[in-house]
């Protein structure tokens, strides 16, 4: 039953990111379009594609004016022109800003050990150097504790072609696989991330190259208890550098 409770929840973790945005149609209303952007006063920069998106109606707090990044689902309304869209914004997460941690300089009691689901990729930027994902983790509902999600580059593994990372959870072992809490203590926690790669790109890169991310996740195994799933070198996509 335990298992079966946290599949679920994953599951619905992952449905909202469905995106209806078509701009090739000759219609200029769309729905629920979800995405990564930097907020500019009323305007939202998405990436990695680059429209300017103007907020033009709001149903949210209005909060996210504060914000420098968010990821955000909106209505498109009208269409100045191919590059530049009014918008209904009806909700909006922000977003964590952080640079990948070298694995030979950092110490893995701080990066963590918890599980966490790395379930979409939603951009590389070529031009930032960043990549923007969202990743599912599990805490306890009463903990204190801010659990952070890094991005670990392994400095000694990775070269001149392709850059190695590992997702890593720093739940403090208040995840859903340790036994010493019951079920229905745990709750299951969506983060909306953008991770800075410039400094993992090496000085003899070529014109472009290849991204992989390790991570651990929880299956049922035959015996219906959990264990570790090692997810191998997911190959996110192609970085063009020049």
């Amino acid at each position: 039953m335990r298992i079966k409770h946290l599949i679920i929840l994953c599951l619905a973790s992952a449905f909202c990111l469905v995106s209806c945005f078509d701009p090739g149609d000759s219609k200029f209303t769309y729905t629920n379009l979800y995405g990564f952007g930097d907020v500019r006063g009323t305007w939202i920069r998405l990436e990695p594609d680059g429209q300017a998106l103007q907020i033009t109606e709001d149903l949210t707090d209005k909060k996210w004016i504060a914000a420098e990044r968010i990821f955000f689902c909106c209505d498109i309304l009208d269409a100045t022109d191919e590059n530049t869209f009014q918008i209904r914004l009806k909700s909006y997460e922000p977003v964590t800003i952080t640079p990948a941690l070298f694995k030979s300089e950092s110490d893995p009691d701080f990066y963590g050990s918890d599980a966490v689901s790395f379930y979409q990729d939603w951009g590389l930027d070529d031009t930032k150097q960043t990549i923007s994902l969202a990743a599912v983790t599990t805490s306890l509902k009463t903990s204190s504790k801010v659990h952070r999600v890094n991005l670990v580059f392994d400095d000694e593994r990775s070269n001149k072609d392709t850059l190695y990372f590992e997702l890593r959870h720093q739940g403090f072992g208040e995840s859903f696989e340790n036994e010493d809490y019951d079920e229905k203590d745990f709750q299951v926690n969506t983060h909306y991330l953008t991770f800075d790669l410039s400094e993992t790109i090496p000085s003899d890169a070529g014109s472009s190259i290849i991204l992989r991310i390790d991570w651990d996740w929880l299956v049922s195994n035959g015996a219906g208890n959990l264990e570790r799933e090692r997810k191998h070198e997911f190959a996110t996509g192609r970085m063009a550098l020049k």
